[in-house]
């Protein structure tokens, strides 16, 4: 499933509203609040309640200045941007996926207000308030540079420090950062092949995309490498990865097959980009150690299975998962991680994480939310004396989050 579709009907029919919500992960990830589908709707309703009106009265009562003469461009584009709505929340809700009706939908509210039987001077007064009054909403909510962590000033836009090798001869790479650092790909050998395994199901785990991420780690060829930002506190004096953070990489890495090359074969490779981005100014030495490790890899044996992940606790995840499967998925993203006081699961198609603790108590958290959710004790669960309450877990409209 996808994080913007809506889970009512109710959510689905107030979507256009929801829209001018000042929220983020309404249908973007950030705050984008858009009022021009609430203007569509109060300029349909006022049209059709004026035109009523106007044919209910006398001839020489009402002016239509000529509204009624013109073309019905814009109820076609009404129309057809009705039709389209309809698909995009059944399959995405993602405003991403729905830029041309976001293009089309500023153009419609300045059409309708331009077919209303009203004087001219007032038509415009109409469309410069909402043009207006989006602006300052875009304003309020300051998009830009919302996302951005670097600044791309001139190429290669986000600059690292590579040995020659890496530019001569192609290999295969792999990431393991939620942030997928793609501008640095140009800067390799072009037929390099890279795949990030931050969020890449494990191989064999049945989960979404697992047999993908298996067929392309089997067919790499060359040699493997890993390329990872740094971890600031766990260099050393060499600027290389300490024993600490290699053995926690190693045990990621190990569920696919992969390890580092024995003996570890890392270095540091400086970038400037990485050294400006923060939410503070950095120390020369912050600077000076702000880049990232590049390690060769080797293939390990397909049984190895680090410590951290856990399976004491399947059966209870197994039966909330038959429960809810609409928000977790069998299996999820695989295995659980196993805590120092349980283990947690993570299903990411559905932002959702569930936690079973060693005392029994299992809690499910939605990345929306601010806390997590108790269910119930993990015995009562297995015997069916507990349950999720499936219909709960995100509220329907984004004024209704509980975070």
């Amino acid at each position: 499933m996808n994080r913007f579709e809506p889970d009512t009907w109710l959510a689905a029919l107030l979507r256009p509203v929801a829209m001018a919500a000042p929220d983020s992960h309404v249908y973007v990830e950030i705050m984008a609040p858009d009022f021009r589908w609430v203007f569509v709707l109060l300029l349909l309703a006022l049209l059709v309640s004026m035109r009523r009106r106007a044919r209910g009265g006398s001839a020489g009562a009402v002016a239509t200045t000529g509204a009624d003469a013109q073309p019905a461009t814009v109820l076609v584009l009404l129309a057809a941007l009705a039709v389209a709505f309809v698909p995009w929340l059944m399959t995405s809700g993602n405003g991403r996926y729905f830029l041309a009706g976001l293009l089309i939908v500023g153009p419609v509210c300045v059409g309708l207000a331009w077919r209303l039987p009203v004087t001219r001077a007032l038509r415009l007064t109409l469309a410069a308030g909402m043009v207006a009054l989006q602006a300052f909403a875009v304003q309020q909510s300051a998009p830009w540079q919302a996302w951005g962590l670097a600044q791309w000033k001139e190429p290669p836009y986000f600059q690292v420090d590579l040995p020659p090798e890496a530019k001569a001869e192609p290999a295969t790479y792999v990431t393991m950062s939620v942030i997928s650092y793609s501008l640095l790909i140009p800067q390799f050998h072009p037929q390099s092949r890279w795949m990030n395994l931050a969020n890449a199901p494990l191989p064999g785990a049945g989960a979404f995309n697992s047999e993908r991420t298996a067929a392309f780690l089997a067919q790499a060829q060359g040699k493997l490498r890993l390329i990872v930002p740094v971890v600031p506190g766990m260099l050393t004096e060499a600027l290389l990865p300490n024993a600490q953070v290699s053995e926690v990489i190693d045990s990621q890495l190990a569920p696919y097959g992969l390890g580092f090359a024995q003996p570890q074969a890392c270095r540091f490779l400086h970038s400037r980009s990485l050294a400006s981005m923060g939410l503070r100014d950095k120390t020369d030495k912050q600077r000076a150690q702000s880049g990232f490790w590049l390690c060769e890899l080797r293939r390990v044996a397909p049984s190895v299975r680090p410590a951290a992940y856990g399976r004491r606790h399947d059966a209870v995840f197994a039966a909330l998962e038959k429960q809810c499967p609409r928000f977790l998925p069998a299996n999820g993203d695989g295995p659980s991680l196993a805590l120092s006081i349980g283990e947690v699961r993570s299903y990411l198609q559905a932002e959702m994480k569930v936690y079973v603790y060693d005392d029994g108590e299992v809690l499910y958290k939605y990345y929306r939310d601010l806390n997590p959710v108790f269910v119930g004790k993990a015995q009562d669960i297995l015997e069916g004396r507990a349950r999720m309450d499936c219909a709960g877990v995100r509220a329907a409209l984004p004024w209704g989050h509980s975070s």
